[in-house]
């Protein structure tokens, strides 16, 4: 007892006990020592800190967003990758259609250029046979000579169109392959003399030669008529040759 008695002198000499936080008491007024808790006071405030406020309800929006989206992204790649190819098949069908569209334009074109150029070639025809028929009408009512056509007028370049011959065989025959003149001496569409006939043949047509005009084929009478007219011109048919150029 008198060691921690004296052990605990120093204290009592240096400690204030009337200040705040000591770690003894004073006496009370009955002599009796008072006990005092010992509680640390800070000496100086110490600074605030501010601290973000953090919105978590974003920030978990964000990572559900995120997760969705790597879910997603094969699904996507597979979605575009189809796209692409859907579009590479679609381009080649508009490709292949209007291809075909081009073609059936230009098939129907082409009808139509053809059926315009048949119907000039008829209304031609119609034209050209009432032209023959006027002027048939006209020489029997006027008498006089027929012939109007110099026997020696040149071939035109290119020679006439099937129209022109087609007048041309209808002013001298009626179209009729197999017409014979009253007399007999013409015969055939072109109305071919046997001495003119079998002379065209001998230069052009040997095995023509002989052949009665009227009883060869069409064919042969065309040939040996266009012969004709490039050797002597619309002149050797001195009436029916004015359709011709």
């Amino acid at each position: 007892m008198a060691l921690a008695t004296v052990a605990a002198l120093p204290l009592f000499v240096l400690e204030d006990p009337g200040s705040i936080g000591a770690l003894t008491g004073v006496a009370d007024a009955t002599g009796g020592a008072s006990v005092m808790i010992v509680e640390p006071v800070a000496t100086a405030s110490a600074a605030s800190t501010t601290v973000p406020t953090v919105d978590v309800a974003a920030l978990s929006r964000r990572a559900d967003a995120w997760h969705v989206a790597r879910s997603n992204a094969p699904t996507i790649a597979r979605l575009a990758e189809a796209a692409r190819l859907h579009e590479a098949e679609a381009l080649a069908l508009a490709r292949e259609i209007a291809d075909t569209e081009y073609e059936d334009r230009e098939s129907l074109d082409a009808l139509l250029k053809a059926k315009k150029e048949e119907s000039n070639r008829q209304a031609l025809r119609e034209r050209l046979r009432a032209a023959e028929d006027e002027r048939r009408a006209t020489a029997l009512t006027t008498p006089g000579p027929t012939t109007t056509i110099p026997w020696d007028t040149a071939p035109a370049d290119g020679g006439p169109s099937r129209e022109q011959w087609e007048a041309l065989r209808y002013c001298e025959a009626t179209g009729d392959y197999t017409a014979l003149s009253p007399t007999g001496m013409y015969r055939g569409a072109y109305q071919f003399s046997v001495t003119t006939w079998d002379w065209i043949a001998g230069l052009y047509y040997e095995h023509l030669i002989g052949v009665d005009p009227a009883a060869a084929a069409p064919g042969d009478q065309d040939a040996m008529a266009h012969s004709l007219y490039h050797l002597r011109g619309r002149g050797q048919w001195p009436v029916c040759g004015r359709y011709l150029p």
